[in-house]
């Protein structure tokens, strides 16, 4: 490849934590990825604790690192000074450091904050405290990596980064993990067919508009089945009020947030996997709903479309009763529902987490300047 020498790459794994939200699964399946298809460069991976474990590698160190003060604003910022020397620091999701001792990547999955608003007073504080740290965060970041076109687009057009140091790197899918189970839907405990959401309290996961076209049904189809939301909806009084007032609660099953075996398990049965999202980066539920061989109907917003491609009926998310109009087909046509499985699994055997790595690793020489001069 022309490589001149090797190259030091530090990634800080800070949501490795957080394995049941999108931003864990892409740092987990990465850096996995990257241990499988890379022999060559160097890697530090810095871990806020020890609750993922990696397959030992010999240019791989996974480096634990602990602080007092267990916040991650702080703990990026000291983190990669008390590594290794390194050619590259890689964030694997939006922020920035105030000490750069090499160059600089970091992964925008979405905009989302800028477009909706931060959802919660924390996070402000947190920004206003990236912001007095390091003030010139466009300055110091040298390469963005990003889940999708539309999200290129937006971090272009939104935060005004040049073209040229934004490259779209598709997350992948683990096909051993997720895929088809042995034998075909076999519904929740009760053995009832059931529609599935995976989610979580955010207005802009859509789940409402969900529940309305749940209720919508004509009674034979809606009572026939169950609706599952998979995900924390704790806080989000206002969907269980919909529910009773909808008359569907006796229906409807809230799992809280369930394990990644759970999870497949819940794919794997479910009659009908249904994703009305205002805005997505990139939309894993899609692509592991798919992966798992359930019917898709999604969104057909934002970067939904590059996901699902033509493998899953798309709807306008705020068109509730057209998306009650393409819940009663699917329930209602067992052919189309076999040639929905069929084309989500074509479709999600197209993301590879290998191609990820291999694609990302391309990035960080071409920073380094190994291959091809600077980003």
């Amino acid at each position: 490849m022309g490589v001149s020498r090797k190259v030091r790459i530090a990634i800080a794994a800070w949501h490795l934590r957080d394995f049941n939200v999108g931003l864990g699964r892409y740092g987990r399946a990465l850096i996995e990825a990257i241990g499988r298809v890379d022999r060559e460069n160097h890697y530090e991976i810095l871990m806020p604790d020890d609750s993922c474990r990696f397959p030992a590698r010999p240019n791989m160190r996974y480096r634990l690192i602990r602080f007092p003060i267990f916040k991650r604003r702080f703990w990026e910022q000291v983190a990669p000074l008390l590594s290794g020397s390194h050619d590259l620091l890689h964030l694997p999701y939006d922020s920035c450091v105030a000490w750069k001792r090499g160059k600089l990547v970091v992964t925008i999955h979405d905009v989302k904050p800028l477009l909706f608003g931060s959802p919660s007073q924390g996070r402000n504080v947190n920004s206003m405290v990236e912001r007095f740290l390091v003030r010139d965060k466009w300055g110091r970041i040298d390469h963005v990596l990003t889940d999708s076109h539309c999200s290129r687009r937006d971090i272009v057009g939104r935060l005004g980064v040049r073209e040229e140091r934004v490259t779209v790197v598709y997350p992948g899918v683990e096909p051993e993990r997720f895929c088809p189970a042995k034998s075909g839907p076999v519904g929740l405990g009760s053995g009832r067919p059931y529609v599935l959401c995976v989610a979580g309290a955010d207005p802009t996961k859509n789940v409402g508009a969900l529940v309305e076209a749940f209720a919508k049904l004509p009674l034979p189809i809606r009572g026939a089945h169950d609706l599952v939301l998979a995900g924390d909806f704790r806080r989000r009084v206002d969907l269980h009020e919909q529910v009773k007032r909808t008359g569907i609660e006796k229906q409807t099953v809230f799992t809280g947030v369930v394990s990644d075996d759970r999870l497949i398990e819940l794919y794997q049965q479910a009659v009908l996997f249904v994703f009305p999202s205002l805005y997505e980066g990139f939309g894993f539920p899609v692509l592991e709903a798919m992966a798992c061989g359930c019917p898709v109907i999604s969104s057909n917003a934002s970067s939904l479309p590059e996901v699902a491609g033509d493998a899953a009926l798309l709807v306008d998310p705020t068109d509730v009763e057209g998306l009650s109009g393409l819940m009663k087909r699917v329930l209602t046509d067992g052919e189309l529902r076999r040639d929905l499985r069929a084309r989500g699994l074509d479709r999600a055997a197209e993301f590879s987490w290998d191609r990820t790595a291999r694609e990302t690793i391309a990035v960080y020489r071409r920073v380094v300047g190994e291959v091809g001069g600077e980003a």
